[in-house]
C-alpha cells in the first residue's frame, strides 16, 4: 500500500528530529524574532500556541518574552526534543488539522514553516482561527520560491532538472510555495475569517565552510528532497548530488558559502 503525503511527512520528521537543531534550525531560527515582533510589543501573560513547534525554539522564545506558550507537533521525537530544550514549556503531540483545544482560547497562534507540510493547509488555517479568541493574531512563515530569490530551491531544482526527473513515485503534495504568494495568503486567510493581512519577506541565509554541507543539510534535516533524489537511478543520483555541491561552491565568498533562504512572513487578525 502506497504511503500518503501525511505518512511520509510524519515518518520523515520523526527520523530527522535528532539532527534538526544542528542543521536546519540554524536557518529557521532566524525567523523567530521577526515573527514574534509581528504579534505586537507585549506578549506578557498572553496564551500562545506554536503549531509545528518542532524542537521548540519559537515557543521557548515566546515564553522568555512572558507568554504562556505551548507547542504542538505531530512528530513524537520532535516533541521529545522540544521538552528537552525547554522543560518549562508545555509541548504535546497533536494534529494541526484537528487541534486538541477548545475554541477561542488563545491570544496568538503561530506556525513557522509548517503550512507546506500539511495535506490540508486550509483546514489547518481554519483550525487556527477556531482556537483564537476574537481579535487574536495568527502569524506564519513559509519559504519563498526559486522565482522569489530562494537560492536553495534554485540549486535543488536546477540539479534535478539537469540530471534527473521530478516525476518520481511520490504521493502528490500541496503546492510548495502557495502561501509565499501574498495575494493567495490573503485570500485564504480572509476566507477563514481573518483581516488586516500583512506579508513581508525575511532575508534568511544559510552559511557553511564546506560545499558538501549543503548535501548534509538536505539529507539530515529535510524530508522530501532526499526521497526525490534517492528515487532516481544510481548514476542520476550521483550527478544530482555533484551538481548541488558544485552550485554551493560557486557561492563561496571570502571563504564562506552563503545561500539565500528568503521566507515570507504573514500575520493577520481574527475578526469574529
Amino acid at each position: 500500500m502506497q504511503q500518503s503525503f501525511r505518512d511520509i511527512e510524519h515518518a520523515g520528521w520523526r527520523e530527522k528530529a535528532g539532527a534538526y537543531d544542528d542543521w536546519f534550525a540554524k536557518i529557521t531560527s532566524q525567523a523567530i524574532e521577526p515573527l514574534l515582533r509581528s504579534l505586537g510589543d507585549n506578549l506578557q501573560n498572553a496564551r500562545l500556541l506554536d503549531v509545528c513547534t518542532g524542537t521548540g525554539h519559537l515557543a521557548g522564545a515566546a515564553a522568555k518574552r512572558g507568554a504562556v506558550a505551548e507547542g504542538l507537533d505531530f512528530a513524537e521525537e520532535m516533541i521529545a526534543k522540544a521538552r528537552s530544550n525547554y522543560p518549562t514549556v508545555t509541548s504535546r503531540t497533536g494534529d494541526a488539522e484537528q487541534l486538541p483545544y477548545d475554541s477561542n482560547g488563545f491570544d496568538f497562534v503561530v506556525c513557522a514553516f509548517g503550512l507546506l507540510h500539511f495535506a490540508d493547509a486550509d483546514r489547518a488555517i481554519a483550525e487556527a482561527a477556531r482556537v483564537l479568541r476574537p481579535g487574536g493574531r495568527y502569524a506564519f512563515t513559509v519559504w519563498c520560491g526559486p522565482d522569489q530569490g530562494n537560492e536553495f530551491f534554485q540549486i535543488l531544482t536546477a540539479a534535478i532538472q539537469a540530471h534527473g526527473s521530478p516525476d518520481v513515485a511520490l504521493p502528490a503534495g500541496p503546492p510548495l510555495f502557495r502561501f509565499a504568494d501574498a495575494k493567495e495568503a490573503a485570500r485564504t486567510l480572509e476566507s477563514s475569517g481573518f483581516s488586516n493581512v500583512r506579508t513581508t519577506v525575511l532575508k534568511l541565509t544559510w552559511h557553511a565552510e564546506r560545499s558538501q554541507d549543503l548535501l548534509e543539510l538536505i539529507y539530515k534535516s529535510i524530508v522530501r528532497a532526499p526521497i526525490l533524489i534517492e528515487t532516481q537511478p544510481p548514476e542520476t543520483r550521483a550527478a544530482i548530488r555533484s551538481a548541488i555541491v558544485r552550485s554551493a561552491e560557486r557561492r563561496r565568498r571570502d571563504g564562506m558559502i552563503r545561500i539565500g533562504f528568503p521566507a515570507s512572513l504573514t500575520v493577520a487578525c481574527k475578526n469574529w
